[in-house]
């Protein structure tokens, strides 16, 4: 053991003689919050005045306000679809031109599409900042509707620069045919010397277009770009290149290896791997010499290895003796990162380079290779008086021998002398021990978590472990009652003694301003089943912060009170749109089958609704719950004929990252033969590979 754990008896204790003293120490809290408090101010006031106007429905509310009345954004949208006609009516009506852009903004957060009528109006506005707000607003309100008004606007010659920028992207959102013709003729214009060039901004709207368009007519503009001596035109059209994967777009990516801005070069070099055609391996061949920077060489490495892997191996094997260091290094990072056995002769002769930083590249980049008999090649750099070189080959041989060698790590790099000044060894060392069940490093982890020298991820794993008598869940319990509401779901899983006691105590003594921490009392309340805290929990769900009544009312309804399941729902139908996705996470935490069946049926009802931000929302609540049934309609809204549920639909699966859904998203990607769909499938697929 590295650490005594003489103090842990003590700490259990002083668990449970916290859960006892749990009343008291209540009203001392909520004595001292009262005492220190101070009156508010004046306009504190009147920003309450106001926010207690539109809780009543008054429609005029904001009309006469100014910047010391004006109540927060959050306060405002607090009472989410309620607040739509106050800011209605302060988009129309009051002479502060800052304020009417606030009022717009919310709008958009809102989402409420009634108030669309009344935002087209606003594109009049005499100041250019509050157009332009109402033009993102209509951005996130698409409806084709919107397009007379925006193209009126856009036909403006005194419109400002910005504003004209911002209808491109927002007429991209519309999925409207008449926009995409906009949208094209402006990026077939000839350009202008005199007039700024728009046609990046064109070009990115119709992307998020694509899905109106014929096939070939979208590989012509994507050449077009390509061709392009626009940089930032360039830039975009490399990126939907690499998406669409068309061989017609070979021969206009070649020449933009040797494009003269960075980003363009590379994501020429990343979309012709993607594409998979062989006949730009000869210049990439040509340029893999010439590569200056590391992201070069990778993106070149990992193209010719899809492209050519003979002609790969062959050139790589110049550049892993290349004269400088710096390119050897590289070179040796790449074929580790390509994971091919044909690496291991390569690499070996870069483990005798001359510079350990070449010979630590080497060293990481066989254990990523995964060939068994790469050990016998690290075995002799396990005692090396350099600690990178060493640490590097004791971590590669554990992992090619399948995580048999945690003995080397312990004792070579956790427990040994020379690595004791060298605590940023040890700690890895010591979690990497963790992820391996390894028991004698249970007191370092913990200390190391509470001290905020490890994070919650990197423990986890070992501390779910957790055995039957153990001591830890009564230490994570305490962390978590000082203020580490990170540890509220492996405090919950633990279960430790006086838990659920600690967790009704500390929301009744948590002032209000804390709210991660009160959240983080009310979910640990709802984990551990907590029905005798019910009343406070109801308390809770009047709250005016209304992540804290959401939170409340998930807490109840896993408790079993029937009614806040109907009370969610309607939070649910009434919230802002931007926090929706927050809103999914915390109704997903119910786990409890009676609660789940009380809510699903309207779930997929308001899935299959014509609200499409609410429907993705309330299909992504079931896509956790039920990945098999609910995946179907995120499949439909990928295929949608509205490029706002499509990316709604994109965003939601990006954010769900179980196991279950990428094994749902490769069977789906397998079956489907609609192009645009497979697109976006595969982009997903993508992003989770990589991360």
């Amino acid at each position: 053991m590295i650490a005594n754990r003489s103090g842990q008896r003590w700490l259990l204790g002083g668990v449970l003689v916290l859960a006892a003293l749990a009343p008291t120490l209540v009203m001392t809290a909520r004595a001292w919050t009262v005492a220190i408090e101070p009156p508010p101010s004046p306009w504190e006031l009147a920003r309450l005045r106001v926010v207690a106007q539109i809780k009543a429905g008054d429609a005029s509310v904001l009309i006469n306000v100014t910047h010391r009345e004006m109540p927060a954004s959050p306060d405002i949208l607090n009472f989410g679809k309620r607040s739509t006609k106050a800011l209605e009516r302060c988009l129309s009506d009051n002479v502060n031109s800052d304020i009417r852009a606030r009022c717009a903004a919310m709008l958009g957060s809102l989402g409420d599409r009634r108030a669309l009528p009344t935002l087209r109006v606003a594109l009049e506005d005499w100041d250019a900042y509050v157009r332009r707000q109402v033009i993102r607003t209509l951005r996130h309100l698409p409806d084709p509707a919107s397009f007379e008004p925006l193209a009126r606007l856009y036909g403006r010659q005194d419109e400002a620069l910005a504003n004209r920028q911002a209808i491109l992207a927002t007429l991209g959102a519309l999925s409207s045919p008449k926009a995409v013709q906009l949208l094209r003729k402006e990026l077939l214009r000839k350009p202008d010397k005199d007039k700024p060039d728009l046609r990046p901004q064109a070009f990115e709207a119709l992307w998020s277009s694509r899905h109106l368009y014929a096939r070939p007519t979208l590989v012509a503009d994507v050449s077009q770009a390509l061709r392009s001596d626009n940089s930032q035109l360039a830039h975009l059209a490399t990126e939907a290149a690499a998406e669409l994967r068309d061989p017609r777009l070979v021969q206009h990516l070649v020449p933009l290896v040797q494009h003269p801005s960075e980003d363009v070069r590379n994501k020429a070099v990343y979309a012709l791997g993607r594409i998979g055609d062989r006949k730009a391996a000869r210049a990439l061949l040509l340029h893999l010499p010439r590569a200056r920077e590391a992201r070069m060489l990778n993106n070149i490495a990992f193209a010719l290895e899809r492209l050519d892997r003979q002609a790969f191996f062959a050139a790589i094997q110049k550049t892993i003796e290349h004269k400088q260091a710096i390119i050897r290094l590289n070179a040796a990072f790449v074929v580790g990162d390509v994971r091919r056995p044909e690496g291991l002769p390569l690499l070996q002769r870069a483990l005798n380079d001359d510079s350990d930083y070449v010979k630590t590249s080497a060293i990481v980049a066989v254990g990523k290779l995964g060939q068994p008999q790469g050990v016998k090649l690290l075995e002799r750099f396990v005692h090396h008086d350099n600690l990178s070189i060493k640490q590097e080959a004791i971590y590669a041989v554990n992992s090619l021998t399948g995580g048999k060698r945690a003995d080397l790590i312990y004792q070579e790099l956790l427990t040994s002398n020379k690595t004791a000044r060298r605590p940023d060894i040890r700690r890895r060392a010591a979690i990497e021990l963790g992820k391996l069940g390894h028991e004698d490093v249970r007191e370092y982890l913990l200390v190391c978590l509470e001290t905020h020298r490890c994070g919650l991820s990197d423990v986890e794993q070992f501390f779910a472990r957790s055995k039957p008598g153990d001591r830890l869940p009564g230490r994570l319990l305490l962390a978590w009652s000082s203020g580490r509401p990170e540890l509220t779901e492996i405090v919950a899983r633990l279960h430790p003694p006086g838990a659920l006691d600690v967790a009704g105590s500390a929301l009744g003594a948590i002032r209000v301003e804390r709210q991660q921490q009160v959240v983080a009392a009310i979910d640990l309340i709802g984990d551990l089943g907590g029905a005798r805290f019910a009343d406070l929990l109801r308390r809770e769900r009047f709250q005016r912060r209304p992540w804290t009544r959401v939170h409340a009312l998930v807490a109840l309804a896993r408790v079993g009170d029937e009614s806040a399941a109907r009370q969610l729902l309607q939070e649910l139908d009434d919230f802002p749109v931007a926090w929706l996705p927050q809103m999914v996470e915390a109704v997903a935490r119910i786990e409890e089958s009676a609660p789940r069946k009380r809510l699903l049926a309207e779930l997929q009802k308001r899935a299959q609704g014509a609200q499409i931000d609410l429907a993705l929302a309330a299909a992504a609540v079931r896509l956790q719950w039920e990945p098999e049934q609910g995946f179907f309609r995120f499949l439909e809204a990928l295929a949608s004929k509205s490029g706002h549920e499509r990316d709604q639909a994109q965003y939601y699966l990006q954010r769900n990252r179980s196991d279950k859904l990428t094994w749902l998203l490769r069977r789906a990607l397998a079956r489907e033969r609609r192009p645009f769909t497979r697109h976006r499938l595969r982009k997903l697929l993508d992003a989770r590979q990589r991360s």
